[in-house]
C-alpha cells in the first residue's frame, strides 16, 4: 500500500510541476543583419533557469513560473537586452530578442587581476578581453599566440621560426628587464607552465645548441578550447599577482557548459589544408673570373671545378634560382588536418563542457612536424544557492619533430642561398647549387623529436554563507613530462658535423609541477543608500618544481643501434630547480552611486629565491574609475554623441619578477678529482664552487601608473578604449663578474639599474553599416612603445654587451639613454673611401645609434563584411615599424659566400665608365668591410641593419553559413563552411630579406637576427562546422 502511495506521487509529481510551469521558446538574432546567434544565455531574471542558444540562434527555456516573468538575455560582445513573457500552464509561450552590438560594455565582467568577478565599471585599469569564440567563428587560428597576433594593443607577437611547433616571444608594453620579459600565463585561474619543451636546439652540430628554434608549452592549448582570454598589461593592473606579474598577465578563460534545463549541444569541425613556401628566395651569383675558370676538382685532374664557366669570356657572371626551389627533397607543401569535436549541456544544478581534438600539421621541410591530440573536460555543479563546485581538467599529447635550420651548415636554406652557380655539386647525391656536402635526403634524415605529455586539473570552489560575505578557493596542478631525443647515426652528416662521426644518441627527460593555491574573501556592506564598500583580502602561493634527466651516447657502431647503454661511451646528469612564492593582499573598494569606484590595495610577497638578508616586498595599488555617462549633471553633454556609456579611469600599482631559484644562494657540487695514493694516484670527489651567490639579492620592482577612457558613441556603433601607460622598473636582475680571489668563476646575479617604457594604446571598434542585407564591423588597434635604459646604478658604467650575440658581441648594446639592445655600429663617413691594393673600401666613423630590435608602432586592422546573413568575408591587416633587423644572411652572402647580386655586379668588380665607378663605390657600403680612423679594415656591417617595418595581410577568409534546408537530413541546427588563409602575404616592407619578421635566436630575449631562420609559412586551409 505505502509503495503504491509512493509511486502514485512520483508519477503525480511532474504533472503537478507541469501544471504549475510552462515553456518559453524563441530565438535570438543580431540587430541590424537578422544573424542568428549561438551560444547567447537566456535565464529568468531572479532565478537560475537559464538555457543556451543553438547554432540557429533558437531556445528552448522549460520549467518557467506561470505568469509574467522577466527573462534576460546576455552574450559577449552584444548589450545584455531585457524582455518579459506571460507564461501559462502546461503551454508554451514565445519571446524573440534582437541584440545590438556592444562596442563597449562597462557592465562585461572579468576576472582577472581582480578579487573575483568584477565588471569593467569597476576597473580604474585597462584590460583587454578577447571573444576567441567569435575569432575562431571567422577564420582559422591554430595557437594561442594566433589569437593574440595584431589584435591586442600593447601585446607584441615577436615571431621567430616559422616551422610548426616553433613560439614567438611575447612582450607586453614592452621590455621591462635585461632577462625575462614575457608575461604570465594563467588558465581558469591556474598557474600555467609556458617555458620550452626541454627540447634539443636544433643546430645539426649534436647536443649544441648554437641556435635553435623556440617551443613553449603555451603551444598545447587548442584555441576550439576557448571562449575568452583577459590580458592586464602591467603593474598597474596586476599587483595582485606579485613578485611575478611586472611584464604582465595573460588568463585564458575555457568554455562551460550553462545551468540550466537544455538540449545538449554538439559541435564536429574538420579542417584541411597545407603550409606552403613563399618567401622570395634570392638568385645565387658566380663571376667567372679567370682564377674559377683555371680552378681543377683536384690537383693533376682536368675536370675543371666551375664546368659552368668554361667557355665563357672572363667576368661572365651566372645566375641560378635556389637549388632548395628545384630539389624533389627541398622543400614541399605541409599537410594541416584538425578535428574538433565537443559537447556542452546542463541541467538545472550542473553544467558540463567535453572538448577533443586530433591537430597534425607538417612543416615545409619533409622532417618537420608538430602533432597533438587533446581532451578537455569542465564540470561546474551548483550544490545551492551559496556554493558551487567547479572542475577542469585537460590531457594534451604532442609530438614534435624539428627540422635543421636557422645558421646550421647542414640546413637547406643556409646551403641554398650560399651556393655557387657553375660548380660542380658538393658531393655525391648532393643537388648542384647547395654550398656543402648536404643532400636534401641527408638534411632530412635529421632526428630531432620532442614527445610530451601534459595534465592540468583545477577546482574552484564559491561558497557564500552570508548575502555580504563571498569566499573563493581555487586549486590547481599543471604536470608536463617530456621525452627529447637527438639521434645521429654513425656516418650521417649531422654526426661528422658534431665532432662525433661514430654515431650519437641522446636523451632529455624533463618533468616540471606547477601547484596553484588561491584564496579570496570579499565583504560587501552597504554602508549608506550611495556608498557602498568592498573589502577583499586573500592568499596566493605558487610552487614550481622541475627535474631534468639527461643522458648520451656516442659510439653507436651500427645505424641499426640507438640505444645509450649499447653505446661505447656514455654520459648522464640531472639537475633539480624548485621555486616558491607566497603573498598576502587586501584591498578596499567604495562604489559611490555605483558610478564612481575608488580602490585601493597591497600585496606582501615572500620568495624561496630573494636573497637571505631580504624578506619581504610590498607592492601598493590605487585606482578610480567615473562613469560619466550616468552623471544626471552631464546627461546633456553625452546625449548629443549618442553615448551612453563614457568612463574615465586611472591607476597605479607596482609589480615585481622574482630571481630564479638558487640565484642568491651560494652554491657547490661534487666533482671527480685525481688524488696521490703513495706512487699511484686515484680518484675521489671533491667539492667544487658553483655560484658565488648574493644574500641581498631582490626582486625586479615595476612601477606604472596609467590614465585612459571607453567610451560608445553614436549609439554604441563606435567604441573607443583609449590609455596612456608610463612604468619603470628598477632593481634589475642582471649578471655581474665576481673576482677570482672569491674562489668562484663566472659570476652572480645582483640588482642595478632601471628601465622606463611610456606610450598609448588605443582600441577602437566600428559598426559602420548593419542591415539585413550589408553588415560591415571594423576594429582598429593601435600601440606605440618608447622604451629607454635610464641608468645602471654606477656612474662609470653606461652600456652593457646585451647576452648571447653569435655574432659581433658589440651589435647590440644595452646602453644608458637608448632602448634595450639597441643597434650601435661604425657608419660610413659621406663620400670618403680609402683604396687599398686596388680594392675601394668605405671610410669608417665610430661607432653609433642605428636603432631598436624591436617595433616602436604596431597598427592591427580588422573587417568583417557580412551579406544576407550567409556571406561573411574577413581579413586582418598587421603592421609594425620603427625598428631594425640585422640582416645577417645577406652581410654573409655579400662578405664571405661573394654568390649576391651586389658583388657580382660587373660595374663592381670592374669599372668602366665614371657611372660605374660610382656603382663600385655605392655598392663597396655593402661589401662586408671598411677601414677605421686607424687604418686597419673593419667588418662592416651597418649597411645590413636594416628598417624592420612591414604592412602583412596577416588573415583572409570567406565563412558561407549552409542553408537550414541542407541540414534537415544530418539533424543538424547549423553549419558553414570557412576557406581562410593566414600570412597571406607581405604587402609592403622595407626589409630585403625573406621576412622582416624571423628571428634565429627567439630564445635569447633580445638578440633577434635573421641568420637564415626559416621565414612564416602561409597556410591555406577549408574548415567545415557542424552543429547539433
Amino acid at each position: 500500500m505505502l509503495a503504491a502511495a509512493v509511486a502514485m506521487l512520483s508519477t503525480a509529481a511532474p504533472s503537478l510541476m507541469a501544471q504549475a510551469t510552462g515553456t518559453v521558446r524563441g530565438t535570438v538574432v543580431e540587430t541590424g543583419t537578422r544573424r542568428p546567434l549561438a551560444g547567447a544565455r537566456i535565464g529568468v531574471v531572479g532565478t537560475n533557469a537559464a538555457v543556451l542558444t543553438n547554432a540557429a540562434g533558437e531556445y528552448t527555456l522549460p520549467g518557467v513560473p506561470v505568469g509574467t516573468v522577466r527573462l534576460r538575455v546576455q552574450l559577449l560582445g552584444y548589450q545584455t537586452t531585457l524582455g518579459t513573457a506571460t507564461v501559462r500552464a502546461g503551454e508554451t509561450a514565445r519571446a524573440e530578442f534582437a541584440l545590438p552590438i556592444e562596442a563597449v560594455s562597462l557592465n562585461q565582467i572579468v576576472v582577472t587581476g581582480t578579487p573575483g568577478a568584477t565588471s569593467r565599471r569597476q576597473l580604474g585599469n585597462s584590460i583587454t578581453k578577447i571573444d576567441v569564440e567569435e575569432i575562431a567563428e571567422k577564420t582559422t587560428v591554430s595557437t594561442v599566440a594566433e589569437v593574440l597576433q595584431s589584435r591586442t594593443p600593447g601585446v607584441q607577437i615577436l615571431t621567430n621560426a616559422g616551422t610548426p611547433g616553433a613560439a614567438p616571444d611575447i612582450r607586453i608594453r614592452g621590455a621591462g628587464s635585461l632577462s625575462a620579459v614575457s608575461p604570465i600565463i594563467y588558465v581558469d585561474g591556474i598557474r600555467y607552465n609556458d617555458e620550452a619543451l626541454g627540447n634539443f636546439g636544433a643546430s645539426g652540430a649534436g647536443l649544441t645548441a648554437f641556435s635553435t628554434q623556440v617551443t613553449s608549452g603555451l603551444s598545447f592549448i587548442n584555441p576550439e578550447d576557448i571562449e575568452s582570454i583577459e590580458v592586464i598589461k602591467g603593474p598597474a593592473a596586476a599587483t595582485l599577482y606579485g613578485a611575478e606579474a611586472a611584464a604582465g598577465v595573460i588568463q585564458i578563460i575555457t568554455k562551460k557548459g550553462a545551468r540550466g534545463q537544455q538540449k545538449t549541444r554538439w559541435s564536429a569541425k574538420y579542417e584541411r589544408g597545407m603550409n606552403q613556401f613563399t618567401a622570395d628566395i634570392p638568385d645565387n651569383f658566380t663571376t667567372c673570373t679567370e682564377a674559377l675558370i683555371a680552378l681543377r676538382v683536384a690537383p693533376g685532374s682536368t675536370d675543371p671545378l666551375f664546368p659552368g664557366c668554361q667557355g665563357v669570356p672572363v667576368r661572365t657572371v651566372l645566375s641560378e634560382s635556389s637549388p632548395i626551389l628545384r630539389d624533389p627533397f627541398g622543400i614541399r607543401d605541409g599537410d594541416v588536418q584538425r578535428v574538433n569535436l565537443s559537447v556542452r549541456g546542463g541541467g538545472e544544478r550542473f553544467s558540463f563542457f567535453v572538448a577533443g581534438d586530433l591537430d597534425e600539421e607538417e612543416g615545409v621541410f619533409f622532417n618537420s612536424f608538430n602533432n597533438r591530440q587533446s581532451a578537455r573536460g569542465n564540470f561546474t555543479v551548483n550544490a545551492n544557492d551559496r556554493l558551487d563546485f567547479q572542475v577542469t581538467t585537460n590531457y594534451v599529447r604532442n609530438h614534435l619533430r624539428l627540422p635543421i635550420g636557422d645558421e646550421s651548415a647542414q640546413g637547406l636554406l643556409l646551403g641554398s642561398v650560399r651556393g655557387a652557380v657553375g660548380r660542380v655539386p658538393r658531393g655525391p647525391g648532393v643537388f648542384p647549387g647547395y654550398a656543402f656536402a648536404v643532400s636534401g635526403v641527408q638534411a632530412n634524415n635529421y632526428n630531432n623529436q620532442t614527445r610530451s605529455d601534459r595534465t592540468t586539473l583545477g577546482t574552484t570552489v564559491n561558497y557564500r554563507p552570508l548575502d555580504w560575505f563571498r569566499n573563493r578557493l581555487t586549486l590547481g596542478l599543471d604536470l608536463t613530462n617530456s621525452q627529447a631525443t637527438i639521434i645521429s647515426p654513425p656516418g650521417s652528416t649531422d654526426a661528422d658535423f658534431a665532432g662525433t662521426p661514430e654515431g650519437l644518441s641522446a636523451l632529455r627527460v624533463p618533468r616540471s609541477r606547477y601547484s596553484t593555491v588561491d584564496y579570496v574573501g570579499n565583504v560587501e556592506v552597504p554602508l549608506t543608500e550611495w556608498l557602498e564598500s568592498t573589502t577583499s583580502f586573500g592568499v596566493n602561493y605558487i610552487a614550481r618544481r622541475t627535474e631534468t634527466l639527461f643522458g648520451s651516447g656516442t659510439g653507436l657502431g651500427s645505424p641499426a643501434i640507438t640505444t645509450i647503454q649499447n653505446a661505447s661511451f656514455t654520459t648522464g646528469a640531472n639537475s633539480f630547480v624548485e621555486n616558491k612564492s607566497l603573498g598576502f593582499y587586501v584591498q578596499e573598494q567604495l562604489s559611490f552611486n555605483d558610478r564612481l569606484f575608488l580602490t585601493g590595495a597591497v600585496r606582501a610577497d615572500d620568495n624561496s629565491s630573494f636573497g637571505s638578508e631580504f624578506n619581504r616586498i610590498y607592492y601598493p595599488k590605487a585606482s578610480v574609475s567615473w562613469v560619466l555617462s550616468e552623471e544626471p549633471a552631464l546627461e546633456r553633454l553625452f546625449t548629443p554623441l549618442g553615448t551612453d556609456q563614457f568612463k574615465l579611469r586611472a591607476a597605479y600599482g607596482q609589480a615585481g619578477r622574482a630571481p630564479d631559484a638558487f640565484a642568491a644562494s651560494q652554491t657547490f657540487t661534487v666533482a671527480k678529482v685525481t688524488l696521490p695514493a703513495g706512487n699511484e694516484v686515484t680518484t675521489g670527489s671533491g667539492i667544487r664552487s658553483v655560484a658565488f651567490g648574493n644574500p641581498n639579492l631582490e626582486p625586479e620592482r615595476g612601477t606604472e601608473y596609467e590614465v585612459g577612457f571607453e567610451g560608445g558613441f553614436i549609439d554604441n556603433r563606435l567604441g573607443v578604449d583609449f590609455t596612456y601607460y608610463n612604468k619603470r622598473t628598477d632593481n634589475l636582475l642582471q649578471f655581474e663578474s665576481v673576482a677570482p680571489s672569491t674562489g668562484f668563476i663566472g659570476g652572480r646575479l645582483t640588482n642595478l639599474g632601471e628601465i622606463r617604457n611610456t606610450g598609448i594604446e588605443l582600441l577602437l571598434t566600428a559598426q559602420p553599416v548593419r542591415s539585413d542585407a550589408f553588415a560591415w564591423e571594423s576594429r582598429l588597434n593601435l600601440a606605440t612603445n618608447d622604451n629607454e635604459l635610464v641608468s645602471l646604478n654606477d656612474e662609470g658604467r653606461v652600456s652593457i654587451a646585451a647576452n648571447f650575440q653569435a655574432y659581433f658581441p658589440g651589435l647590440q648594446v644595452h646602453r644608458v639613454g637608448y632602448p634595450l639592445a639597441s643597434f650601435f655600429a661604425p657608419v660610413a663617413i659621406p663620400d670618403s673611401f680609402v683604396v687599398r691594393s686596388g680594392i675601394t673600401f668605405p671610410a669608417l666613423d665610430t661607432a653609433q645609434f642605428l636603432g631598436t630590435p624591436t617595433p616602436t608602432r604596431e597598427i592591427g586592422f580588422g573587417n568583417t563584411f557580412t551579406l544576407f546573413r550567409n556571406v561573411s568575408l574577413f581579413a586582418q591587416l598587421d603592421y609594425r615599424g620603427g625598428h631594425k633587423v640585422f640582416n645577417y644572411k645577406e652581410y654573409n652572402r655579400c662578405r664571405f659566400a661573394g654568390n649576391c647580386e651586389r658583388v657580382n655586379d660587373p660595374r663592381f668588380s670592374n669599372p668602366q665608365t665614371a657611372a660605374d665607378s660610382a656603382f663600385m663605390r655605392e655598392t663597396s657600403l655593402f661589401a662586408g668591410r671598411g677601414v677605421t680612423a686607424t687604418g686597419s679594415i673593419f667588418s662592416f656591417v651597418a649597411p645590413y641593419v636594416e628598417d624592420g617595418d612591414f604592412l602583412k595581410l596577416r588573415d583572409l577568409s570567406l565563412t558561407l553559413r549552409i542553408p537550414d534546408r541542407f541540414l534537415g537530413r544530418v539533424g543538424a541546427t547549423g553549419a558553414n563552411l570557412t576557406l581562410a588563409a593566414h600570412n597571406v602575404a607581405t604587402l609592403w616592407t622595407k626589409y630585403t630579406g625573406l621576412d622582416p619578421e624571423v628571428n634565429t635566436y627567439g630564445n635569447r630575449s633580445f638578440v633577434r637576427v635573421d641568420a637564415y631562420a626559416a621565414p612564416q609559412n602561409r597556410r591555406l586551409s577549408a574548415a567545415l562546422n557542424f552543429n547539433f
